[in-house]
């Protein structure tokens, strides 16, 4: 099966691209191809619509940050549609990146500015005319983020996910599309311990943030909340063999509890993106000496979301997800359960990139 594509429309002159759901270290390099192809046709400003996209991990990031870079240096740069309510929007917020980004919240708002910033400096030739040396690239596809069904990205064969995160109806497959797309095992292996880098700095900042400044220490807490969920969700969909191997390794019970923590974690960052303020969620315990570092605050136990609306099987994920939080988390400290899952993805992260 052919490869996540990127759509794009001119707008006013300005290259739109439109950005799929998911952007990993599989499609990053397809990002980067697109980017680069405008912009040595000319066009140093571009609009790259997210609306849709609910991923985006460390490779997507710095597929970004590089193209932006370049444009800025003729004079350009890029414009994001980042939703305000929208998942990707607070990675880019926790990376710091909107910062060096200028992003918008609606599509007309980041043609509005790209327009204002004037027409591209360099001419060059359009994309699919008869001198470009490469066509505009089909319609994006892909799936919802969890369905009842999903078809094998690789094969075409609906099959029903047994991982949040399953994208391949079984091994074979999964070897096969590695094989096929996901180019350069040393820029694999860069990107993924690029984000185990980044985890591992969210991580260590937490103990320096100030238990009175709440604002920046939960900010703090879901940036590394973030980054836990991203790379386990790398590992689980590029390196799922190591992976496994890694957990099949711990001892039963210990399995069962970092299983439980990372499910419970990733109903910590759906309630950021839901509801943006972990204050519901974590008990700060007041400004005792027993709480004056925030790795010593608690998760609290919440009530069960509605989950009606949901799909059956999009329902259930969330379901086990708030059952593991409540079980594994709740009256547990954020240094216990985030430690627990940093331990555990370093080692299987440091075995995947040794085996790239």
């Amino acid at each position: 099966m052919a490869a996540i594509n990127y759509r794009f429309q001119m707008a006013g002159g300005v290259p739109v691209v439109i950005a799929p759901a998911e952007i990993d270290i599989t499609t990053a390099g397809q990002l980067r191809a697109i980017l680069l192809e405008w912009h040595t046709r000319g066009h140093t400003t571009m609009v790259v619509d997210m609306t849709a996209t609910q991923f985006c991990d460390s490779a997507g990031l710095r597929e970004l940050v590089w193209a932006h870079k370049r444009a800025v240096a003729e004079g350009g740069g890029l414009r994001l549609v980042l939703p305000a309510d929208g998942a990707v929007r607070r990675v880019f917020t926790f990376t710091g990146l909107d910062r060096l980004i200028p992003h918008f919240a609606a599509p007309e708002q980041a043609l509005g500015q790209a327009l204002a910033a004037g027409r591209p400096r360099r001419r060059g030739p359009l994309l699919g005319s008869a001198t470009a040396t490469a066509g505009p690239p089909p319609p994006v596809r892909g799936d919802g983020v969890v369905a009842d069904t999903r078809s094998c990205e690789r094969c075409g064969a609906v099959f029903v996910p047994q991982r949040e995160h399953a994208r391949f109806c079984g091994g074979d497959c999964r070897a096969a599309w590695n094989r096929e797309h996901m180019g350069d095992p040393a820029v694999e292996a860069s990107a993924l311990a690029w984000s185990l880098t980044a985890l591992s700095e969210a991580i260590a900042r937490l103990p320096g943030m100030q238990v009175w400044d709440q604002s920046r220490a939960f900010a703090a807490i879901g940036e590394a909340v973030w980054w836990i969920t991203m790379v386990d969700a790398t590992l689980v969909r590029h390196h799922l063999r190591v992976y496994d191997a890694a957990m099949t390794a711990q001892a039963s019970a210990e399995r069962q509890l970092i299983e439980q923590t990372l499910a419970g974690l990733r109903f910590v960052r759906n309630w950021m993106g839901r509801e943006a303020w972990l204050g519901e969620v974590i008990e700060t315990g007041g400004m005792g000496p027993a709480n004056r570092r925030i790795t010593g605050w608690t998760w609290k136990g919440v009530p069960e979301s509605a989950l009606a609306s949901l799909p059956p099987r999009e329902e259930a994920w969330e379901r086990a997800r708030y059952q593991a939080y409540q079980a594994h988390l709740t009256g547990q400290t954020i240094a216990q359960t985030l430690g627990l899952a940093v331990t555990f993805l370093t080692l299987a992260g440091a075995n995947a990139t040794s085996t790239t």
